[in-house]
């Protein structure tokens, strides 16, 4: 089985749109907090340092595989993608997992950056999310009105808020993933086997963007 995160918005751009990322960020009245704001200058950054930089494209992927592990809480995601399959692994089999989705990201996300059309990010407000967490609220604005919601699920962590989750128009990045992987993991009958379609899809990924 090839892995492919299929579903919906996935397939659309909207992950490229909410993550790679969006120039003009506006705040809704009363939402300066500290999480709307970390999302806001996620998206800021985003694209003063990769989108519109004049660098090569690899170059660009370097920076935006820097920036998503300053602000995404990856091992989190790793172990909420693997549920059961993460605590049954050995510390190597973590180790080069977490190191494989990494790549996933990078690569699957930074061929979209040319898709940028002029869409802003408007942040409308933050509520909290479980004990540790908050919720930010945000609509991706496009022309013609194809506006799209993106919520995104952060968590404090000992060196401040990670993202944890994104979820888009009602579908979530991290439960794509663990749906996907888990299929992988029971077809394949085992983790390695998962490990091997990774390392495969990464390949595929790199020679695509000649990486």
């Amino acid at each position: 089985m090839n892995l492919r995160i299929s579903r919906r918005a996935f397939t659309s751009g909207a992950v490229s749109a909410a993550l790679a990322l969006l120039p003009s960020v506006v705040f809704a009245q009363g939402t300066s907090n500290v999480a709307a704001t970390f999302v806001g200058d996620f998206a800021q950054k985003g694209i003063a340092d990769i989108l519109a930089a004049p660098i090569p494209n690899t170059e660009k992927q370097q920076r935006f595989r820097e920036m998503f592990k300053q602000y995404f809480d990856l091992p989190g995601i790793g172990r909420f993608v693997l549920t059961r399959y993460w605590k049954a692994a050995t510390p190597e089999e973590q180790t080069k997992f977490t190191s494989l989705f990494e790549d996933v990201i990078v690569y699957t996300w930074s061929r979209r950056f040319s898709e940028y059309n002029g869409q802003t990010l408007k942040v409308t407000g933050e509520q909290p999310d479980g004990g540790d967490g908050m919720l930010v609220k945000s609509t991706i604005v496009g022309k013609n009105n194809t506006n799209f919601g993106v919520d995104w699920r952060l968590r404090k962590r000992g060196d401040g808020l990670k993202v944890l989750d994104v979820v888009i128009e009602g579908v979530s990045m991290a439960i794509t993933y663990r749906q996907d992987y888990s299929t992988v993991i029971s077809q394949t009958g085992s983790f390695a086997g998962l490990l091997a379609q990774m390392e495969k899809q990464v390949a595929d990924l790199k020679q695509q963007q000649g990486a």
